[in-house]
């Protein structure tokens, strides 16, 4: 009955230790795709109803633009100098 209890015992305390991993996981992976979320919308809501800035819409574009070029370049690097 003892082995019996400790398998049970290890078994919740895994149990335990795996739901509060998924929480704080889910909770850091909600909170960075719902800011990106938020601000990749092309028309952002503006609580006095003013007009988007475009400049500041094209600054996001090129600089994610710019970063996805980069991380791909990157990798290619990577790829090539070490394999």
């Amino acid at each position: 009955m003892a082995d019996k209890k400790s398998a049970e015992e290890r078994k919740r305390e895994a149990d335990s230790l795996l739901a509060q991993a998924e929480r704080e996981s889910e909770t850091f992976l909600r909170t960075t795709f719902t800011g990106a979320a938020k601000s990749g919308r092309s028309e952002k809501a503006d609580p006095d109803g003013a007009e988007p800035d475009r400049i500041e819409e094209w600054g996001t574009r090129i600089g994610r633009t710019a970063g996805a070029i980069f991380a791909v370049g990157l990798i290619i690097y990577l790829v090539v100098t070490y394999f």
